[in-house]
């Protein structure tokens, strides 16, 4: 059915104030040199790599951020505390912000894609290229980028519900953004029809509101997967394989005492994913001989820990008491006129 045709769906719902930091506070710009931290306060932080010596830069902006929504050709798109999507661009040698929800038919938004590209894979820019958004009223917004000329589309939401959140967008299937309704069922939209499609789905399995993650092993090949996590705090995935096409797997919990929080990934090589316990442990599941197994990777704590360097180890480490200190110092400084 075409989502011009949908009727208005009932069961809006207003978000959690944290929502947007939480899942979406980490943003890389350029693998392995550059990425951005958008701190519980609203502060940008550039975790920056300089012939090979990583150092923390922060980025100035007369409102708080809550979350980093995307990046495109060096360009980063952020959400204020006003849900105003932001660019924040180079010019030249110095850093300008553009903001997109004063432009024309421009939204207040509260999500974008989990993702935006596979690791290790490069894109090239094309001229139809587009970052999508869900809106505060839960639509699915598109915002052309290609060559600057930023235009925005409603591509409104599927006939029985509005949109919670981006499963995935192209990176599983080109032209085809995945998203999470939020009555807690998977629907796509495709951007070359217009068209919305809902896949069956059991009915006792309902979806998080949260962000999904694709993992695909090749660029060449449509096999693949959608994580998300269950209502009830379990890991799910929605497989597609050449034999028996779209299926559903339950892969439940690490533990039977601990349910998973949060958004699921990243994902490596097709087979290692990482999530994040209700216990503050980090998981990895992954495929062990074409057997599904989960690992626990403890605390990112250190704090007993000694680290031992020579010539050949230059990196800093930190706990994570001290690293937390340091970026309240930071906050509590005003910034520079």
């Amino acid at each position: 059915m075409s989502a011009r045709k949908a009727a208005e769906p009932e069961g809006d719902y207003n978000i959690p104030d944290n929502w947007i930091n939480k899942n979406f506070h980490l943003r890389v710009m350029h693998e392995g040199k550059s990425f951005f931290l958008i701190t519980e306060g609203g502060l940008i932080f550039e975790y920056l790599n300089s012939d090979n010596v990583w150092f923390w830069l922060r980025h100035d902006h007369p409102t708080a951020m809550r979350g980093a929504l995307g990046n495109y050709n060096g360009s980063l798109f952020l959400v204020d505390e006003q849900r105003s999507l932001l660019i924040r661009e180079r010019d030249s040698a110095e850093l300008a912000w553009i903001n997109c929800t004063a432009m024309k038919k421009g939204r207040q938004v509260i999500g974008g894609p989990p993702w935006d590209d596979l690791p290790g894979k490069s894109r090239n820019a094309r001229k139809e290229d587009a970052l999508f958004f869900v809106s505060k009223s839960g639509r699915l917004l598109q915002f052309a980028v290609a060559l600057r000329k930023f235009k925005w589309k409603d591509c409104r939401y599927p006939a029985s519900t509005k949109i919670a959140s981006i499963a995935d967008q192209e990176l599983l299937r080109e032209n085809v953004v995945f998203v999470i309704g939020r009555n807690g069922r998977l629907y796509q939209y495709n951007k070359v029809t217009e068209l919305w499609h809902e896949h069956y789905q059991s009915q006792h399995l309902v979806l998080s509101r949260s962000p999904g993650t694709a993992m695909r092993l090749s660029s060449l090949s449509l096999q693949g997967s959608l994580f998300m996590l269950s209502a009830d705090g379990g890991l799910v995935e929605y497989n597609w394989n050449p034999s028996n096409g779209w299926n559903w797997i339950e892969h439940g919990t690490p533990d039977p005492s601990v349910i998973l929080v949060g958004s699921p990934g990243p994902c490596f090589t097709g087979a290692h994913l990482f999530l994040i316990g209700s216990d503050g442990k980090v998981y990895l599941r992954f495929l062990d001989n074409g057997t599904w197994k989960w690992r626990s990777c403890g605390f990112p704590y250190m704090a007993n820990e000694k680290h031992v360097s020579d010539n050949h180890d230059r990196k800093e480490t930190c706990t994570s008491d001290d690293l937390a200190d340091r970026l309240e110092k930071i906050e509590e400084k005003p910034p520079k006129p």
